[in-house]
C-alpha cells in the first residue's frame, strides 16, 4: 500500500497550494485530535506543512493517538513534493 499524503497547514495556507490527492486535516484546529483519529491508524503516512516544525509536533502526537504505519516528516509544500513527485494543486 502506498504512503497516504497528509497536509496538515492552516485553510489559509492550503489555499496558496497543496499536493494532488493529499488529505487536509489543520492541525491548528482545536479538534486537530479528534480529526486526525478518523483517518486510517495502520497506513503511512507523508505528512507536511509549512517548514516541517508542525509535522515534528503532529507525529509523537499522533504515535499517542495509536498511528503504527511509518510516518515521515516531508517539511513544506516544495520538498514533499519533491519527495512524493505529486503537483501542487490550486
Amino acid at each position: 500500500m502506498a504512503a497516504k499524503v497528509l497536509d496538515i497547514r492552516t485553510p489559509a495556507e492550503v489555499a496558496e497550494g497543496k499536493l494532488e490527492g493529499s488529505i487536509v486535516v489543520d492541525y491548528r484546529d482545536a479538534n486537530f485530535a479528534e480529526l486526525i483519529c478518523k483517518l486510517d491508524k495502520s497506513a503511512d503516512y507523508i505528512i507536511y506543512c509549512r517548514s516541517g516544525g508542525r509535522v515534528s509536533e503532529a507525529i509523537p502526537l499522533m504515535r499517542e493517538l495509536g498511528f503504527t504505519g511509518e510516518l515521515t516528516n516531508a517539511g513544506g509544500l516544495d520538498d514533499a513534493a519533491a519527495i512524493t513527485g505529486l503537483p501542487i494543486t490550486y
